[in-house]
């Protein structure tokens, strides 16, 4: 038996016992009372019977407990307006005498199901109510509203869509089939059912997507989707539309939830826009959609600007690109997609940053603030990927032409070429440089007005200044003596020094920080850009070590020199002692053989006399001139210098009398007649013929009568 506690009210007490055996035949709960008891609970039908049937529905109505309860009124068939006074009363559902029983059933049996489903309706409204009062327009609370909502109307997906008069968007600011937290951005357009519902206010319901004039162009989408049957209540607020709430279902038919189910929507509809209509969510979303009317409007600005000057971008040879305030790209002229090699499409309303490298959007981001601000910026370079993998490097400059309607215009021409000769003239240059510091000498360049602009290492250390004192604040003619820069000059322009514009190895003066005069070998030049002279160019090697080595090297040439004369005249010494000793032992020894055989007191004897003592005297000279050893000189006749023997042979008388340590006959003593004969005997003269000492003593024994 089903649970559905009816009761039957009015008429006699055969009529009521009759209506209740009839339902309880049927199996359904009911009981019969003459006047109402509330004592157990409001009944879910009420079966009213008898001629004032109308007047028992209206005093039931005017009971609260039995407001919303379903009311079936059983009248006569006389009179007529038996049925209409009852439907003003409050009746649900009227039948007229006799009922069968199978039609009694069935009516108590809808309007059972219709009042179940309106306690229901009732208790969603009061949870709804409680959750919005409680937490507003949280997004959690909201998600719990939708599920509430999709439960009592019968749908398995709800959403409330929020919309701002005058957009062309709307929002999904809940949904419990997503994250409560996410919101969606609607077009309009796209949505046609919740268009229709915003614009005229009214419950869209559409049985199947794939039949509905409204949704048929979209209805293989929708179905894809699991979409079949939907309705959308407008969310209103004093006749304006604050958004509207979206319920779909997986299947066809949506008819279950007329009527009243509509009215229960209606009312979940209007008690969410009382909690909506100042909250925060709202308030966010006109915000963000007057920021969204306000960008477009400066966006179709942008563009109206832009296309005022296309022509004039496509027709230049540089690439043009133009930004938004957000460094997105709004356009690219042909050059740009030559230079890069992207297609246009690829790349309007990308960010120019995606292009280059992380170092350098910082670069992008200060140029499209500055420019916005009004200010143009200098040209730099950016390094900008192409489709091909290789970057190419191009010179950025800006324009402030559309900086008032929030875009910034970048033109652009590619210069990896003159950056890569760049990048090696830097490298060459710096290898000069370098090269030029490295080098032992001094370089130094200066301008036609004598203004340093080159002072390296070497002329640093040579100088005894720093270049970063020198180059730019000190002259190179104070370099020189007093006139010496412009003789410099002169002989660079002549032709008589290495050519014109050149000069060859020369012997300069020049004067360092000390004030000392350095003596410098020095080469120069002059620099030419085409046929006019732009510098001068000077490389001075310090001689100072260079001197000082040769003086040295000059004094050692000397030492050497007197060391080997002095060696000469020792050996020559030698050599003409030894030879002249020889001749001379023969006339002395010839003189004392002549003076032992003569006579005493003959006339010759004193020529002999004169001859030894000459000899004795040769043998004193020979004697120093074996001793000689170093090199002396002493003024002799006119400019004439001889050698000094005193002086070179220091040895005093009594040492050997020669370099080959043979002693002079001195003396006539008969005792050193053997010596003089063995000393003659050993010697053999080589040029002047020499008698033996037999020869000798054979004319010793003539002169003295043949007596040896």
């Amino acid at each position: 038996m089903e649970a559905f506690p009816i009761v039957v009210l009015g008429g006699s007490d055969h009529e009521r016992a009759t209506l209740v055996g009839h339902l309880t035949s049927s199996g359904l709960q009911a009981r019969g009372e003459r006047v109402l008891n509330l004592a157990g609970g409001a009944p879910t039908v009420l079966v009213v019977i008898g001629e004032d049937a109308a007047h028992m529905i209206a005093q039931a109505r005017e009971l609260p407990v039995l407001a919303e309860t379903s009311i079936l009124a059983i009248v006569p068939a006389i009179p007529p307006t038996a049925v209409s006074e009852a439907l003003v009363a409050g009746a649900t559902d009227v039948a007229r005498t006799p009922v069968s029983a199978a039609l009694l059933a069935t009516r108590c049996r809808n309007l059972a199901r219709l009042s179940r489903r309106d306690a229901a309706g009732q208790q969603a409204l009061l949870r709804i109510n409680e959750v919005l009062t409680a937490d507003g327009d949280d997004a959690a609370a909201l998600v719990n509203v939708l599920d509430i909502t999709a439960d009592v109307l019968g749908f398995e997906r709800a959403s409330l869509v929020a919309h701002i008069e005058g957009s062309d968007h709307a929002f999904v600011i809940a949904a419990n089939d997503a994250d409560p937290r996410q919101q969606f951005t609607l077009a309009i357009a796209e949505y046609p059912e919740i268009g229709e519902a915003i614009r005229t206010l009214a419950p869209v319901l559409i049985d199947d997507v794939l039949h509905h004039p409204l949704t048929t162009r979209i209805g293989d989408a929708l179905a894809g989707r699991n979409i079949r049957g939907l309705a959308v209540f407008p969310v209103q607020w004093r006749g304006r539309a604050l958004g509207a709430i979206l319920l779909r279902k997986a299947t066809p038919g949506v008819q279950h939830i007329v009527p009243r189910g509509i009215d229960l929507a209606g009312l979940i509809a209007s008690i969410t826009a009382a909690h909506l209509r100042h909250g925060a969510v709202l308030e966010s979303l006109r915000d963000q959609t007057h920021r969204i009317s306000r960008a477009r409007y400066e966006a179709e600005r942008r563009l109206r600007g832009i296309d005022s000057l296309k022509e004039h971008f496509e027709a230049g040879a540089d690439g043009v690109v133009v930004l938004d305030d957000a460094g997105r790209i709004l356009f690219v002229n042909r050059a740009a997609e030559r230079i890069t090699g992207f297609a246009r499409d690829g790349l309007i309303n990308g960010e120019l940053v995606d292009l280059v490298a992380n170092e350098q959007r910082a670069e992008i981001a200060n140029a499209v603030s500055r420019v916005l601000a009004g200010v143009n910026v200098d040209a730099f370079d950016l390094q900008l990927a192409t489709t091909s993998g290789s970057p190419v490097w191009v010179s950025v400059s800006t324009s402030t032409v559309l900086a008032h309607t929030g875009a910034v215009i970048l033109a652009f021409r590619d210069v990896t070429a003159e950056r890569a000769l760049e990048e090696e003239l830097r490298a060459t240059k710096e290898f000069l440089e370098r090269l030029i510091d490295s080098t032992v000498d001094a370089i130094i360049a200066s301008d036609l007005r004598g203004h340093v602009i080159l002072f390296n290492q070497g002329a640093e250390r040579l100088f005894g200044y720093r270049a970063r004192d020198v180059i730019g604040k000190i002259s190179v003619w104070q370099f020189y003596e007093e006139g010496g820069g412009k003789q410099i000059m002169r002989m660079l322009r002549s032709t008589s020094y290495g050519g014109v514009g050149r000069l060859e190895q020369t012997r300069r003066e020049i004067r360092i920080a000390s004030g000392e005069i350095v003596p410098v070998s020095m080469t120069a030049s002059i620099v030419y850009e085409g046929d006019r002279e732009v510098a001068t160019v000077g490389i001075l090697t310090d001689l100072r070590e260079r001197i000082r080595m040769e003086q040295r090297l000059l004094d050692a040439q000397q030492k050497l020199q007197l060391s080997e004369k002095q060696a000469l005249v020792a050996e020559l010494a030698g050599a003409a002692a030894h030879e002249l000793n020889q001749p001379l032992t023969s006339i002395m020894g010839y003189a004392q053989l002549i003076e032992r055989q003569s006579k005493h007191g003959e006339a010759h004897l004193r020529a002999v006399g004169v001859i030894l003592s000459e000899a004795e005297r040769m043998a004193g000279i020979v004697k120093k001139i074996g001793k000689i050893t170093k090199y002396e000189t002493t003024e002799y006749v006119g400019d004439a210098r001889i050698l000094d023997l005193d002086r070179a042979s220091p040895s005093p008388d009594g040492e050997l009398d020669n370099a080959e340590g043979i002693p002079l006959p001195v003396s006539t003593d008969d005792s050193q007649t053997g010596e003089f004969q063995a000393v003659a005997a050993a010697t053999t003269p080589t040029e002047i013929p020499h008698p033996s000492i037999t020869e000798l003593r054979d004319l010793a024994s003539a002169e003295k009568g043949g007596k040896p």
